[in-house]
């Protein structure tokens, strides 16, 4: 199947007005108008204005993109309005991106984890939310029974093989805790976590082809899907980077399809 249909507009002043119309329905505030080139011909009239409509991801899909791929880049200002716009407008739950900021840390580390949790902390603030209670930490176990727990959740997530190499990282960080015990917690999905995951890796181009072929394996997003997150990821990483991407997704579909 093609990739979605492009957004079409008759007139500058129609795109003009959708795209201020989708800003403030994406960011709950009022968008800039055409001042400069950067707004007229980027935010507001490409990215508001033709890609954050698209049909082919729905808007909560399009928050965890967006999400992962400001608070990877370290852009403080879109990574505080942002999280704001996704608390403020119900597409997330406060429970939702704490739970995000967890799994964000195994991706991108504590650090910018960090910084991630202070701006929800914040949001939460500003509207008046209340956090009621979390999903705790898994009960600890006997090592042999974590691992085997581990070992068998990386298979069912990557659909492959566990990796060989029995190092301290690849036991007790990436299978143990990683995927015995953090993807496969609940509050978000496996597709989700998918997303998530998926531009993660492609930022710091490790692991990228590995998740967009579990993706597509596993049957949790489709191509198309894949080739609205490639468009989505490249206006926030940069089209270099959405090039790279998109490689990775076409030669995965090729796996899969072998």
């Amino acid at each position: 199947m093609p990739p979605e249909a492009d957004m079409t507009y008759e007139s500058r002043d129609e795109r003009l007005a959708a795209g201020r119309a989708s800003y403030e329905a994406v960011m709950t505030y009022p968008g800039p108008g055409p001042t400069k080139p950067y707004y007229d011909g980027g935010v507001v009239g490409f990215v508001f204005a033709e890609m954050w409509p698209r049909p082919g991801l729905s808007r909560r899909d399009r928050r965890w993109v967006t999400l992962t791929c400001v608070a990877t880049m370290g852009a403080h200002i879109p990574t505080q309005t942002h999280f704001h716009a996704a608390l403020n407008s119900g597409d997330c739950t406060l429970e939702e991106l704490d739970e995000f900021t967890l799994f964000f840390g195994t991706q991108c580390g504590w650090p910018r984890a960090q910084l991630v949790d202070q701006y929800v902390e914040q949001a939460a603030n500003e509207i008046g939310l209340q956090r009621h209670g979390f999903e705790r930490w898994a009960e600890p176990c006997d090592p042999d029974v974590r691992h085997a727990r581990g070992r068998a959740a990386y298979e069912a997530i990557m659909c492959a093989p566990p990796p060989v190499n029995d190092t301290v990282f690849r036991r007790v960080g990436y299978l143990d805790y990683l995927y015995g015990e953090v993807w496969t917690r609940p509050v978000l999905t496996r597709r989700e976590r998918r997303i998530i995951a998926l531009c993660g890796a492609a930022i710091v181009q490790q692991e990228a082809e590995a998740h967009a072929y579990a993706a597509l394996k596993s049957g949790d997003l489709t191509f198309e899907e894949l080739q609205e997150i490639v468009l989505h990821f490249a206006v926030y990483c940069g089209w270099q980077s959405g090039a790279l991407l998109d490689d990775i997704i076409v030669a995965a579909a090729e796996r899969v399809a072998r």
